[in-house]
């Protein structure tokens, strides 16, 4: 038996990188790190952005579609540069490419069967956040795919077809169910959620406390969910600054 921690997420949001590195960092930390289980439940934070290798840069997305302001779109980066950095990762927002990322979902879906999952969701996040890549593009997905180790053949048949392409429609109304709307959201044992960027001891801090209760099975609690907000990002692909 493991806890289970589920976690809302999308390729194009940036807290979302940095969360699952925070994340990762507090995991190493806590003494039962081998009793948890992660599991990635998709997102899109704009489902009518082009895909299939069609995606656009973010920067006019969010200025020209969105209508965010170079002023603010200056600031979200020059903050999200700063968390990169002490993360050890380099931004490269200001390149990036926004598309949709059903595809890319639906092969996180695929990697989850392989328990690959973790793997290709750094390398789709590396992709997007540090390399500018169109994480829509089928080479570009092919190319991750194999190399966290996925068969060739197995993507092929992925991106040809409609494979998990319902799995990603019921994380999105799962999402709704549970009035998320943000994310990253991370869902410990459907008793704690950290939604938004959230700092190594935040993590560190929910993992012991929903761990403790798991481990005692404490039934006592009421359905409610304890949430802690941080800066997120919104459906439209839009980032808290």
């Amino acid at each position: 038996m493991k806890m289970k921690i589920e976690v809302w997420s999308d390729i194009m949001c940036p807290y979302c990188y940095i969360g699952k590195l925070h994340y990762e960092k507090a995991l190493q930390q806590f003494e039962y790190k081998d009793q948890i289980e992660l599991e990635w439940k998709a997102f899109l934070l704009n489902p009518d952005l082009p895909g299939k290798g069609k995606g656009i840069p973010v920067m006019d997305y969010l200025h020209n579609t969105v209508g965010v302001s170079e002023e603010n779109i200056k600031k979200m980066n020059e903050q999200i540069a700063e968390l990169a950095k002490e993360n050890g990762v380099k931004s490269n927002l200001e390149n990036a490419i926004a598309a949709n990322s059903l595809d890319a979902h639906r092969l996180i879906k695929l990697a989850a069967t392989k328990g690959l999952d973790s793997k290709v969701m750094s390398l789709l996040s590396k992709a997007y956040f540090e390399e500018a890549k169109d994480y829509s593009d089928h080479k570009i997905l092919t190319e991750i795919g194999t190399t966290a180790g996925l068969d060739n053949k197995e993507i092929e048949k992925l991106l040809s077809s409609d494979d998990y392409a319902y799995e990603v429609k019921q994380d999105i109304q799962e999402a709704n169910n549970l009035e998320f709307d943000t994310v990253p959201t991370f869902l410990f044992n459907r008793k704690h959620a950290l939604v938004g960027s959230q700092p190594v001891g935040a993590f560190l801090k929910t993992l012991q406390k929903a761990f403790f209760k798991w481990q005692r099975q404490d039934l006592k609690e009421n359905g409610n969910v304890d949430v802690t907000e941080g800066k997120s990002c919104s459906v439209d692909g839009t980032c808290d600054i």
